[in-house]
């Protein structure tokens, strides 16, 4: 039986791992597909900066399952630029975050 409270990183891996797939086959070309991945690891790169005195593993999990999911179907270009750009992507944006260049809009 499924239990939400106890099984929510494995339901949302999955979920993530499933838009990763759809975004993924949804870009017309390798320099697109680039530029998703690039900003999705900014948006990763923010998410574990917003968690970074808290619990992480869940959260690494999630990001993990939308870059599988994205490895899964990507169709244009190089999986290892690929992960380089998504690497690249969620330091820089974590660096930017946490030297306050970059600015959380919440009050």
């Amino acid at each position: 039986m499924f239990q939400f409270y106890k099984n929510w990183m494995e339901f949302f891996f999955f979920i993530v791992m499933i838009l990763g797939i759809i975004t993924a086959l949804s870009a017309p070309s390798a320099f697109i597909s680039y530029i998703i991945i690039f900003l999705a690891g900014m948006i990763a790169g923010r998410l574990i900066y917003e968690r970074k005195r808290k619990i992480k593993l869940p959260y690494i999990m999630i990001i993990a399952g939308f870059l599988i999911g994205y490895l899964i179907g990507v169709y244009y270009g190089n999986v290892w630029i690929i992960i380089i750009l998504f690497i690249i992507g969620g330091i820089l944006s974590f660096r930017l975050y946490n030297n306050k260049i970059l600015r959380d809009v919440r009050f």
